[in-house]
Parts: C-alpha cells; sequence; structure tokens
C-alpha cells in the first residue's frame, strides 16, 4: 500500500507540496533552482539573503532550504545556525550550496545545522536526489509525530479509566 493510499485510508489529507526557500544571492542561480523544484512539483519561495530569508522563515516555515553558503552579510553558515535556533512545531531540511567540496568545510557546515550539501554548479538529477531525501525525512518525522500524537491520546484515555477505577474503589 503506498503512503498515499495510507493517508487515504485513515482519513487524513495528503499533504500539500512542499514549499522550498531557496536563498542566493544571484538571481540566476535562484532562478535555475527555482527552475528544476517547480519542475518537481514543489513550491518555491526565493531570497536573496540571508537576512531576507530569516525574515521569510519568522512568516512561515519552509519544509526545505537550500542555500547559498557564501553570500554577503549573512552567509550561509549563519544563516542555517539562526533557522536552527528559531522554535518551530516542525522540522525544516537544510541543504547548503558551496564551491568547495573540503571536508573540513563539510564538517563545519554540519556542526552549524546543515542536513546535506551540494557542490556548484548543481546538477539537477543531483538535486532532486537530495531533495527527495530530504522529504523521506520530513515524511517519517510527520509520521512520527502522528504516532506520537495518538500515543498521547491513548495515553490520556487510559488515565481517565485509571482515575475512574480509583474512584469505584
Amino acid at each position: 500500500m503506498t503512503a498515499q493510499n495510507e493517508i487515504l485510508r485513515l482519513g487524513q489529507r495528503p499533504a500539500p507540496p512542499a514549499t522550498v526557500l531557496v536563498v542566493d544571492d544571484s538571481r540566476a542561480q535562484r532562478r535555475l533552482l527555482a527552475t528544476y523544484l517547480k519542475k518537481m512539483g514543489l513550491n518555491v519561495v526565493e531570497a536573496p539573503s540571508g537576512e531576507a530569508a530569516l525574515t521569510l522563515c519568522q512568516i512561515e516555515q519552509p519544509d526545505l532550504i537550500v542555500s547559498d553558503w557564501v553570500m554577503p552579510g549573512m552567509d550561509g553558515l549563519a544563516f542555517c545556525r539562526a533557522f536552527r535556533a528559531m522554535r518551530g512545531d516542525r522540522y525544516g531540511y537544510f541543504v547548503l550550496l558551496t564551491s568547495n567540496d573540503e571536508k573540513h568545510e563539510v564538517a563545519v557546515g554540519l556542526d552549524a545545522g546543515a542536513d546535506d550539501f551540494l557542490t556548484k554548479p548543481v546538477h539537477a538529477a543531483e538535486l532532486r536526489a537530495r531533495i527527495r531525501a530530504g522529504q523521506r525525512v520530513l515524511r517519517m518525522e510527520r509520521e512520527l509525530n502522528l504516532a506520537l500524537d495518538e500515543m498521547k491520546q491513548l495515553h490520556a484515555v487510559i488515565d481517565r479509566d485509571l482515575v475512574e477505577a480509583q474512584k469505584l474503589q
């Protein structure tokens, strides 16, 4: 049974298309990434800087973020740290774009809170694969949250039953 069929069987609405925030000071790079992502059926929001992206994230938390590492002002690392420090009700999958794939830089990015990396120039197939990996992580997080909510509801029922049983004794 597919996840979509399972959702429909449980009477839940399917999740809307994921929203991806693309952050890059290069308009051409943002347009290229947005084009790839829209072809995947995703909603795309763009920001020209880390500061603008952070403001957007305070209004609406994106599901996935693809951010350039090197930008004037707030770079991708600072933006990633600020994004992770925000209190959100759900996880956001963060992909950093870099021109350099040295192990030290990857470690620094992971320590800042990035989930994945893409090396420039970005290839559509690799972007698609990394976004799909992020979507799997987000789907698992949603499923775990649903299971946790169900467990909390069951726990509340058991607590009420125990209180009633105690009253009867």
